[in-house]
């Protein structure tokens, strides 16, 4: 029996949670494990088997459709705790209890993307501002909003 779990990510499945068996069957028909009623998903779409050595392997089983892990379209591909895995606009994210998602968690992945760049951006266009105010570049005047004439 299977420790993993996926977790909905964006899509008709967000914040839904399922777990995974030996065979989990992926798709729109009445007889898949995860079913998923959504433009863009085939009947029996994609499933995800419990290999030999215990680990999981993702394989996409409809012609004309496609299964994307980690951003690139796949056939056959093993998983991993923390992989994405996409079919039309639904994402789910292989979750396994008590692991940390090596591929979602990483010190970078969590890190704030901001930098110095829009600091830089706001300060000059504030600086311009000023600049353009104090030689009378201004399309309106100052004045009206400080009630002095």
């Amino acid at each position: 029996m299977s420790i993993y779990r996926l977790k909905g990510a964006s899509g008709a499945v967000i914040n839904q949670s399922h777990v995974l068996g030996a065979r989990t069957l992926i798709g729109r028909a009445d007889d898949c494990d995860l079913r998923v009623d959504q433009d863009g998903v085939a009947g029996r779409h994609a499933e995800v088997v419990e290999d030999d050595r215990g680990g999981l392997v993702l394989n996409h089983l409809a012609e004309g459709f496609e299964t994307v892990l980690n951003g690139e379209t796949i056939e056959r591909a093993e998983l991993a705790s923390g992989d994405e895995i996409r079919i039309a606009s639904c994402r789910w994210v292989l979750q396994a209890p008590g692991l940390r998602p090596e591929k979602v968690l990483t010190d970078e992945a969590v890190r704030s993307r901001r930098g110095w760049v829009p600091w830089v951006i706001v300060t000059g266009l504030l600086g311009a501002a000023a600049v353009a105010w104090y030689f009378g570049l201004l399309p309106f005047d100052l004045s009206i909003l400080t009630g002095s004439e």
